[in-house]
């Protein structure tokens, strides 16, 4: 540094002789001032170049500094400039002031340089934290992005063993395909070629309807159109049938087929074969429909129930017995629809389901049970229930069989009743024989006393009140002998319009009951026994008149009938007359009617017992039925149902009522010691000679020695019926044997007897009902004994 130079002026002033050496040492001192602020101006260029390149390079907040920098850069630069051309020019002033400035901008310049710097340590330290920082968080992050990278590669490889997981389930054995909603076919697998293709290397490129056309196919049940309007799943049924015709049977299950985004583009299907399956379904099918076509064709009703006692089926008889449905039925309690009671005590039999699931043994209902139908119906039932098991032997269900036996207990009861009347039929058989015995003697001797009586005298009317009374107590045998074995009435074409109006007219003859007949036009004619026939209408009147004690009206119907045999009536398929015969009567209580045909059995006071009785065995006997219905209070319908005759009806010549005389031999065999003698009596009285015997073997043997003698017999009269010997059945056919122009006679008490009724098949020539008259005995006698009269 130069120092002022106010402070050399003394000097030099003070020493003039060293002048010269002073100017030169200020010359060279000045020089080396000119040379370092060249220098420095240099230096100072250089670094204003260096700032002017680097300058776009400052970060922003440091451009305000550098810019003040610059500045200072360019003052210093224009100072030294200023400095050295100030030496040169010896302006010392000046040269101090530019000194003072450079000092200051200096200080200022070092103040700047020195914040600049520290700033710039601070922010290198801050930039140092920061890369610290940033160099943690980058070693965190490449740990991040490692385990990104190992996750990844897990996934990848998760991704692949998924990919390849689908492709084992894609190429699996079941069919599956892949459809746009296009119809086209995006992919499939080679078991859905094999199956629709027949070959599995055929690449999809069909439309879904022409690779696997079925009845969904281009309609509202199509899969993907169903799929396409939002359904998650649609499961249908569909066939293939291959060339040699046979079916093949799949359920195909669709599902939506998603793209990346989530849209349905398509559907997924897979196949399901189900052919053996269907087969076995289809074998189930046919299994079940025999077994409901067994059910259907069986008379029994059947019903199955779960273990809890309600109703799984039941078939259709058991819904026309019970009067349920099976829609309606079904899920039922048994209870509910299966009513069964104690016909005697009718109270609710136990639960035979129950049964079964408490014991797992078949039980059988008691006797006696009665089903109470829906409507109120009453049948007669049998039943028996039975666990069902499965295959490891486990109960699961009970199933019961019950049978309509209302026709059986119907026959039962007509068997039994037909038991009970052959009983009493052999007892009646037995008596009326020894009664029309006694008959024959009573009557025969009054017809031999009116002959000898004064026909003027009083004796006559007595002993024609006797006769009647006899011929009333023969009609008393006649209904005896009803129930006799054997028996059957001697049947004829009749027409009972006429029978029906005169025997209601005669019964109600004077009683204050009236009477109204409702008979077709076109009533069909009866093969009958139109005298049994009366007794049966005369019975039937009685008793109505006799329920209708204040009086009443009978209602007497008669109308065409005509049965398949389908019905509970015990008839053969045919034709029939029906009758019905109803009063205004009392009725009879329900507990009486089972036994109202019953022998000696009556709710009257008076009466045998044997009316009713004698009606149904009549009606049996001519091949019909009779039942009854009554209602207490309101009254009571006979009904009877005689079998139709197709050829006209005839009319009965009835034979006169005179005594014709005769002359011969005839041989009498009768058990009867009272009935012999009579006949004898008889047989004298027409102009015959008699023969008495006792039976068969005596018979024969007279029979022989009169032809023998050559005096034989005109005719014999035979008695059907000899107890513990030979009847004149067997001893007509020896008879024959040893004449064949022997001449007999039946007689019998048994009207209806096979013998009496056709006696020309057993060899006779006529036939003689005990007991008989006189005039009787000589009109059968003139039968016999003159032919041309047999026409009859």
């Amino acid at each position: 540094m130069r120092f002022p130079r106010e402070q050399a002026r003394p000097g030099l002033r003070h020493a003039p002789g060293r002048a010269g050496d002073r100017c030169l040492e200020m010359t060279s001192f000045q020089l080396i001032n000119i040379l370092m602020v060249a220098a420095g101006t240099l230096i100072m260029a250089a670094a204003i170049r260096i700032g002017l390149r680097v300058r776009r390079s400052v970060p922003l907040e440091f451009q305000g500094r550098w810019y003040v920098i610059s500045l200072l850069m360019f003052f210093f630069f224009s100072g030294y400039c200023g400095y050295a051309l100030l030496q040169l020019l010896q302006k010392e002033r000046i040269l101090e002031l530019v000194s003072a400035l450079v000092f200051l901008a200096g200080a200022l310049f070092v103040l700047l340089v020195i914040n600049l710097s520290r700033r710039t340590i601070e922010q290198l330290i801050a930039e140092k934290n920061k890369f610290a920082a940033a160099h943690a968080d980058l070693i965190r992050k490449s740990d991040e992005l490692q385990k990104e990278i190992a996750k990844q590669a897990r996934t990848e490889h998760e991704l692949r063993e998924a990919q390849a997981s689908m492709d084992n389930i894609f190429n699996s054995s079941i069919p599956i395909c892949i459809t746009s909603t296009g119809y086209d076919i995006i992919k499939a697998n080679a078991a859905y070629y094999a199956m629709f293709e027949g070959d599995g290397r055929k690449k999809a490129t069909l439309k879904c309807y022409t690779s696997r056309p079925g009845s969904a196919c281009n309609t509202d049940r199509c899969p993907v159109k169903l799929i396409s309007q939002g359904k998650e799943e649609v499961v249908e049924e569909c066939a293939k049938i291959d060339e040699a015709g046979k079916p093949s049977y799949f359920i195909v299950t669709a599902r939506p087929y998603r793209n990346a985004a989530g849209e349905v583009v398509g559907i997924v299907e897979s196949f399901q074969d189900i052919t053996l399956r269907k087969s076995a379904e289809n074998l189930l099918a046919m299994e079940k429909e025999r077994l409901a076509i067994t059910l259907r064709s069986i008379g029994d009703g059947v019903i199955t129930t779960d273990l809890k006692g309600n109703i799984l089926m039941l078939n259709r008889v058991a819904e026309y017995l019970c009067d349920w449905p099976m829609d309606e039925a079904v899920g039922q309690p048994l209870e509910e629809v299966y009513h069964v009671v104690d016909f005697t005590t009718r109270k609710r039999i136990e639960n035979p389901v129950q049964r079964v699931i408490s014991t797992g043994r078949a039980v059988n209902i008691t006797a006696g049970a009665v089903l109470i139908a829906r409507d109120g119906w009453e049948r007669f039932i049998t039943d028996s229930a039975a666990p069902i098991l499965d295959q490891r032997g486990n109960l699961f269900g009970v199933v019961l069989v019950f049978r309509d036996i209302s026709e059986k207990r119907l026959l039962e009861s007509e068997i039994s009743k037909l038991e009970k009347l052959k009983a009493i039929g052999q007892l009646a058989g037995g008596i009326a024989h020894d009664f029309n015995n006694l008959l024959t003697a009573i009557l025969g001797n009054i017809s031999l006393a009116r002959i000898s009586a004064d026909p003027a005298s009083a004796i006559v009317s007595k002993l024609e009140m006797a006769e009647k009374a006899v011929m009333r107590a023969r009609g008393l045998t006649q209904q005896l002998l009803t129930f006799a074995k054997g028996g059957a009435p001697i049947k004829k074409v009749i027409s009972l319009d006429q029978l029906l109006r005169e025997s209601v007219e005669f019964t109600l003859r004077g009683s204050n009951c009236l009477f109204d007949f409702e008979i077709a036009a076109d009533l069909r004619p009866v093969l009958a026994d139109s005298g049994q026939i009366a007794q049966v209408m005369n019975n039937l009147i009685i008793n109505a008149n006799q329920a209708m004690p204040d009086g009443g009206t009978v209602t007497v119907r008669a109308t065409n009938f005509i049965t398949e045999g389908e019905d509970s009536l015990p008839l053969d398929p045919g034709r029939y007359v029906r009758v019905t015969c109803s009063d205004q009567g009392s009725g009879i209580p329900a507990d009486q009617l089972p036994f109202v045909f019953d022998p000696y059995f009556t709710t009257k006071k008076t009466g045998s017992g044997l009316g009713l009785s004698t009606v149904y065995s009549i009606i049996r006997r001519h091949g019909g039925c009779i039942t009854v219905a009554s209602q207490e209070g309101l009254g009571t319908t006979f009904t009877f149902y005689l079998p139709a005759a197709e050829a006209p009806t005839g009319k009965e010549r009835e034979a006169p009522r005179e005594i014709l005389k005769g002359a011969g031999r005839i041989l009498v065999m009768d058990d009867d010691d009272t009935v012999r003698e009579v006949a004898g009596m008889m047989l004298t009285e027409l102009g015959y000679s008699p023969t008495l015997v006792v039976n068969g073997q005596e018979a024969l043997a007279a029979y022989a020695k009169a032809l023998d003698e050559g005096s034989p017999f005109a005719c014999v009269i035979l008695d059907l019926t000899i107890p513990g010997g030979m009847g004149g059945r067997e001893t007509m056919a020896r008879l024959v044997e040893l004449d064949g122009e022997v001449k007999g006679i039946v007689s019998s008490g048994y009207s209806s007897d096979p013998v009496v009724a056709d006696y020309g098949k057993y060899g006779f020539k006529a036939a003689v009902n005990k007991p008989y008259r006189l005039d009787e005995l000589s009109r059968v006698l003139h039968q016999a004994l003159n032919p041309p009269f047999d026409a009859e």
